[in-house]
């Protein structure tokens, strides 16, 4: 049986695909910043429910919100493309990056600051129902994304 996917999967993903070009451009030594990326990634401490959910404005927790629905119809148009060579994925992946940034600007949130909520609300379950209750049709909807990218083969 296949563990459910927190709401907050696609969101970390999505963060991750952003500021790892963005920590390898700003490092002299790539490797080190692919290396830090994933290890942010790993799987964090949960903590006592509530601990961190007291420390978001409801406005903040809107606009990463307004981020991960944005990038909805992004993932999926990119999704539904088949990959011919090296090129056309790196191609397809500034183009991702590019439409990340544009949203994040758009929604007035860091990627710093957009990781951080994804990141806190992995690790306290008050955070994390708090933003499936501000939006539980985004919730719906990376759901069954999520199921169906479980679901595929891979290639």
């Amino acid at each position: 049986m296949k563990k459910p996917v927190s709401m907050l999967g696609a969101a970390l993903i999505t963060a991750s695909l952003v500021a790892a070009p963005m920590a390898m451009a700003g490092s002299q030594s790539a490797s080190q910043g692919q290396q830090q990326a994933p290890a942010q990634m790993q799987q964090p401490q949960p903590v006592e429910p509530g601990t961190l959910s007291k420390q978001y404005k409801d406005d903040e927790l809107r606009s990463f919100l307004d981020v991960n629905r944005d990038m909805i119809p992004v993932i999926k148009g990119l999704s539904s493309k088949d990959v011919k060579d090296q090129q056309q994925a790196q191609s397809m992946m500034q183009e991702f990056q590019s439409k990340t940034e544009d949203s994040l600007k758009q929604h007035d949130l860091s990627v710093q600051q957009y990781q951080q909520i994804g990141t806190d609300a992995s690790r306290d379950k008050a955070l994390e129902k708090r933003l499936i209750n501000m939006d539980p049709e985004l919730y719906k909807q990376l759901q069954s994304m999520q199921s169906q990218a479980q679901q595929q083969p891979a290639k």
